[in-house]
């Protein structure tokens, strides 16, 4: 196998090509492209075995086919090195189509070796140099980085970067293949020349592609066998955060968590399967924690075009699934086995090690479609949820994403009640730190004083019997935040940088747990620093889509940041993913502020009414009701509203509103401040 162009290429950041292009050649531009990296397996085997000139004729033939592929799907060869190619793709579904179509090719035509494929997507430099031809220069470290993945990958292998899978793994079309496409998680590597640890992803077509992790010489450790640093390198200890976030729980296990010398365990990706997706950086074993398995939808439609459907929608919610990062998901190859026939879902389960199953089915009439799914205890064999959604048939991708993304949420919030009642069951004495999370999220979704005191014994009983518990820390965080903006917890700027702390570091521990990204960003407003909260709630949407929590938070900063047809945008997604859950009270909470903004007083009443009979103790509620009949005209009732917020926080003064929601525009804030002024608060 000859490595030479791949080892030229992982040692420079920067490319030519002799391809004319638009841009300016004196000037460098930044985009964010996708970057692939392609190289032939055993090319000098093959020169032995056909001789130099058929051997030619064969690499002739690769590099046509390459070209070809690329153009179909917008690519551009920016350079060639031998047998190697180095492309560039507008996006990474373009760029995954292209790769999985030349490894079917290449599998078709048994004459052609092998080929491996790495690449990455992210941000570069571009500008054309004239040496008497234009040619394109691309550099920046992403370039490195797509180089170095492509040298890791095994023999017929497409391997990519986290940034890639989470683009591209919603808009690939699998219709473009006569296999299904399949996804598995190699852990993350920590790469020669690369600050952080960076997580990959293989990919190809059912039975084609090479799943197993890369091999692993010395520029390219997994890292559950290398630690690092993380950016902030100065971690307060877990036994403090947890004893001011807290209040007084000292837990003296959790000093190891995170003390000099010993950074947080990132999460473990030494030994993936293809049993298992997500659910790193938590607790216990997959016995102790409940794992899903997604059953193929059926198709009960006569159309059989519509099966393509069904398992695209089964694939795209295993995939919401594995999101989040507490449960555990059988992956698709190992659930995919159990097609059709009248099932032993306790058998299945059993085989599956998956204590819930998902099955569904799809029916096309016309132009509307039905999808019915419903979630299933394997034990007991009881239904714990089931659903239809009747839609009228568009555009079938975006129908299946949303979809999904519905039904992701609603199993999620099922499983999370059945498990907490589990754990109640147990005991808290045999509690392990899965149970008492459990609890904790139960207890948390009270949106009471008692029931956030519950949530942070729960919360710190987790983190005491596993201290790099990602998802329990960043809860802990996120319930802390909840009870300073309903006047339970006093904000001070110690406890501002305790509780900020606690979300970087379940960050640092599992940077894909999309709940402590969420926390961080309401963090990150209480302290004013908007811009960075945005950021911060966008990567938790982006890391979870179906999360109701983090299209909160984005809700709520774009309020903050004086964006309300964004705010109620986002708050109207929370809603529909979790219409009669905990969190639909908190989506009116946002819908009423952002309503308000707009000076749409009427609708913003509608939602802070709801607010005040769901949550009668939840003094904003009582503001919102205030600052509506303001802007109705009725200041006897925006009066009493005010008194009855002073009544549920007797501590309730202007300044605490204009702390803990303060606008960056400022004739809002001017505007809102001199209502509740006609309303008695002072």
């Amino acid at each position: 196998m000859r490595r030479v162009p791949v080892l030229r290429w992982t040692f420079s950041s920067c490319y030519l090509a002799s391809r004319s292009t638009r841009m300016n050649p004196v000037a460098p531009t930044s985009r964010i492209l996708t970057l692939v990296f392609t190289d032939l397996v055993a090319s000098t085997a093959l020169k032995a075995r056909h001789g130099d000139h058929a051997a030619a004729e064969l690499l002739g033939h690769h590099r046509t086919l390459l070209k070809g592929l690329a153009a179909e799907h917008d690519g551009e060869v920016v350079d060639w090195a031998g047998d190697g190619c180095f492309l560039t793709f507008e996006s990474a579904s373009a760029a995954i189509h292209f790769a999985l179509r030349l490894q079917a090719a290449h599998a078709e035509a048994s004459e052609l070796p092998g080929v491996r494929v790495g690449m990455h997507m992210g941000e570069v430099s571009e500008r054309l140099e004239d040496g008497g031809v234009a040619r394109r220069r691309v550099e920046g470290l992403a370039v490195d980085l797509a180089a170095r993945i492509g040298a890791l990958a095994r023999p017929a292998q497409v391997l990519v970067s986290v940034a890639v899978a989470d683009s591209a793994r919603q808009r690939v079309d699998n219709r473009l293949f006569p296999r299904a496409i399949t996804w598995r998680s190699c852990g993350s590597y920590a790469l020669k020349g690369i600050s952080a640890p960076v997580e990959l992803y293989a990919t190809g077509l059912e039975g084609l592609g090479e799943l197993e992790p890369p091999v692993q010489p010395d520029a390219a450790v997994p890292s559950a066998t290398r630690r690092w640093k993380t950016p902030n390198a100065r971690l307060m200890p877990a036994a403090m955060l947890v004893l001011v976030l807290t209040a007084g729980v000292v837990l003296h296990r959790l000093g190891d968590a995170a003390s000099p010398g010993r950074t947080p365990t990132p999460a473990n990706p030494t030994a993936p399967t293809n049993d298992i997706v997500g659910a790193t950086g938590v607790a216990g074993t997959i016995s102790e924690r409940a794992a899903i398995a997604v059953l193929p939808f059926d198709n009960l439609s006569p159309d059989p075009e519509q099966a393509f459907f069904a398992d695209g929608l089964a694939e795209d919610l295993i995939t919401r699934l594995s999101a989040w990062r507490a449960f555990p998901v059988i992956a698709r190859n190992s659930s995919f086995q159990y097609r059709g026939g009248n099932l032993d879902l306790k058998r299945v389960g059993a085989e599956l090690g998956a204590r819930y199953l998902v099955e569904g089915s799809v029916r096309r009439g016309g132009e509307r479609i039905r999808v019915t799914a419903q979630l299933i205890d394997t034990r007991s064999r009881e239904h714990l949820w089931a659903k239809s959604y009747d839609r009228a048939v568009t555009d079938m991708f975006t129908l299946q994403d949303e979809i999904s993304a519905t039904i992701a949420a609603s199993i999620v919030g099922d499983v999370t009640r059945a498990e907490a009642e589990r754990a109640r069951r147990r005991g808290t004495a045999d509690l392990d730190a899965w149970g008492a999370y459990q609890l904790g999220l139960q207890s948390h979704d009270r949106y009471t004083r008692e029931g956030f005191a519950e949530a942070r014994a729960h919360f710190a009983r987790a983190l005491e019997l596993d201290p790099d518990f990602a998802a329990a820390l960043a809860h802990l965080a996120n319930t802390e935040t909840f009870a300073v903006y309903c006047g339970w917890r006093e904000l001070t700027a110690e406890w501002l940088a305790v509780a900020i702390e606690a979300a970087r570091q379940a960050i640092a521990v599992d940077p894909r747990e999309s709940m402590a990204h969420a926390a961080l960003a309401s963090l990150l407003a209480l302290g004013g620093d908007v811009p960075s909260g945005l950021a911060a709630a966008r990567r938790a949407i982006d890391l979870n889509p179906s999360s109701p929590e983090a299209w909160l938070a984005f809700s709520w900063l774009n309020i903050l940041n004086g964006d309300s047809s964004a705010a109620l945008a986002a708050s109207e997604r929370a809603r529909t993913l979790d219409p009669h859950g905990a969190h639909a009270w908190f989506a009116d909470d946002n819908i009423a502020g952002g309503q308000w903004e707009l000076g749409n007083f009427a609708e913003s009443m509608v939602a802070a009414r709801r607010i005040v009979a769901a949550r009668p103790n939840y003094y904003w509620g009582h503001l919102y009701v205030a600052l509506n009949e303001v802007g109705l005209g009725r200041l006897d009732a925006a009066r009493a509203a005010v008194a009855e917020a002073r009544r549920v926080y007797p501590a309730l003064t202007l300044a605490v509103v204009q702390r803990l929601y303060s606008v960056a525009r400022p004739d809002v804030d001017a505007r809102r401040n001199a209502a509740l002024r006609e309303a008695g608060l002072e």
